[in-house]
């Protein structure tokens, strides 16, 4: 079951980052564009600024799963390589548990936040679009992130249990 709910897990996660590559193509389309509007004909492109910030929290929390499956992740190893491998693995499991914790956290703080921008009905100021979809996709997005943590963590501790039983 465990390497099913993995497969499932990825192939969501790949469709996240699928969606997340077409907010940074449009992103960078729509900066193209500004850009020349603004060198060449004096204008710039209506409501640039704001559809970037919308699509940069599709950006960032649609790659988070699958940059995690991956690990891809920046990590700063300064004293892990002297510690003897059992203390390396403890500080894997401490890593993610805290991960899981600090994912959770804000999981559940950016579901209030969205359940508040939907009952609020905010809107940008320029083209009047719904804050709303891209706080949902934000929090499909962490949601998946925090299941692959979660998926993670409990695979580092059957390794730890499976270890300790042999």
């Amino acid at each position: 079951m465990f390497p099913a709910m993995s497969g499932a897990i990825g192939r969501a996660a790949l469709w996240l980052a699928r969606f997340a590559s077409l907010a940074l193509a449009a992103i960078m389309v729509m900066t193209f564009l500004d850009v020349i509007g603004r060198t060449f004909f004096g204008r710039a492109l209506v409501g640039t600024v704001e559809s970037v910030e919308l699509m940069m929290g599709i950006l960032v929390f649609c790659g988070l799963a699958l940059t995690e499956i991956h690990r891809r992740h920046i990590v700063v190893e300064t004293f892990q390589t002297l510690f003897p491998r059992p203390a390396r693995r403890l500080s894997e499991i401490v890593n993610s548990l805290l991960a899981v914790v600090v994912t959770g956290f804000l999981a559940w703080r950016l579901l209030i936040k969205t359940g508040e921008i939907v009952e609020e009905q905010e809107y940008t100021q320029i083209w009047e679009l719904p804050f709303w979809p891209t706080a949902i996709v934000m929090c499909v997005g962490i949601g998946m992130f925090l299941i692959v943590l979660l998926v993670r963590l409990i695979g580092d501790l059957s390794a730890v249990r499976n270890r300790s039983g042999d």
